[in-house]
């Protein structure tokens, strides 16, 4: 799993300017109260009651494409101006272009999803921390390891392995274990009042099917959508299990509004899961869960477990 180091500059009491390699952001807060922006879009907030245990981090990308400024960097190396959306946008719309047609042009560039690439949702995810190693020594085994964030994990793992709860929310707020899933979600909250257990809510990119829904039938599509869900879902357990040393995760996905699936993985039965054969619906819920689905007319709300 990588991690970002920055730079923090106090500008004046309770507003920081962050500097890092991937951008500029600002935060600004105080104890149990933070939140910041930067440069890619990101937006990370923190509530908790200090000492209390009760806390969680938010995550959501309110403007930006990874994979399209991605291509736009590589397609015009000599353009300046590519650190926004609006920017790359205007970069590959220098033609006389209609506001309609430019909208098009963003929603076509949007990330799409299939039956054929759901698994590189579920069937990647990050490399599991060993925080006993990690306690165990102040210096990386080998020269394979990056000796900063060996030291960064080095400070926390003690906290960690006594399954400190401010702890944890802090390591997701400087590690950020969901960025790359954005493009399948939004939204993403994380919160807890166990060290055994942590608890993220995230509402479904339902965008990344727009393809899919125009070639398949009704059925066929909220098939997909199902399988979609289920694929984040253990795609989200999966790297929460990789940074943190907790029993259970527990997914929410929220779909236009409502809560449509709630699931409870247990890392026992998770470690055992071959993800180069599952079907994700019907993986995902062998685990204690809570979803309503009918193949003909979709998801109906359900409760947070």
């Amino acid at each position: 799993m990588g991690l970002r180091f920055r730079k923090t500059i106090s500008l004046f009491p309770g507003v920081r300017l962050n500097l890092s390699k991937s951008g500029v952001g600002v935060s600004a807060g105080v104890p149990g109260l933070r939140g910041s922006i930067n440069s890619s879009g990101r937006v990370t907030g923190t509530v908790g009651i200090p000492g209390t245990g009760v806390s969680y981090v938010k995550t959501k990308k309110i403007f930006g494409n990874k994979k399209t400024d991605k291509k736009a960097d590589a397609k015009s190396k000599s353009s300046t101006a590519k650190k926004s959306s609006k920017s790359v946008e205007e970069t590959e719309s220098k033609s006389a272009k209609t506001a309609a047609k430019s909208s098009k042009t963003a929603k076509n560039s949007s990330v799409q999803v299939d039956a054929n690439t759901l698994k590189s949702i579920h069937g990647v995810s990050d490399a599991a921390l060993d925080w006993k190693a990690i306690a165990a020594s102040p210096v990386a085994p080998d020269e394979s390891y990056d000796q900063r964030a060996w030291s960064y994990y080095y400070s926390l793992a003690a906290d960690v392995l006594k399954g400190d709860i401010d702890t944890y929310l802090k390591l997701i707020y400087e590690v950020n274990p969901l960025d790359d899933l954005l493009d399948y979600g939004e939204n993403f909250e994380f919160g807890t009042d166990s060290g055994d257990r942590i608890e993220v809510e995230f509402v479904i990119n339902e965008a990344a099917l727009t393809s899919a829904s125009e070639s398949l039938s009704r059925r066929d599509y909220l098939l997909l959508l199902q399988d979609f869900i289920c694929s984040v879902s253990l795609r989200v357990a999966g790297d929460m299990f990789a940074l943190l040393p907790v029993d259970h995760v527990l997914v929410h996905t929220v779909l236009e509004g409502d809560t449509v699936f709630s699931v409870d993985f247990d890392r026992t039965n998770y470690s055992k899961l071959n993800f180069s054969f599952i079907d994700p619906s019907n993986t995902a819920t062998k685990f204690r869960n809570n979803m309503s689905f009918d193949e003909k007319k979709g998801f109906s709300p359900v409760n947070p477990l």
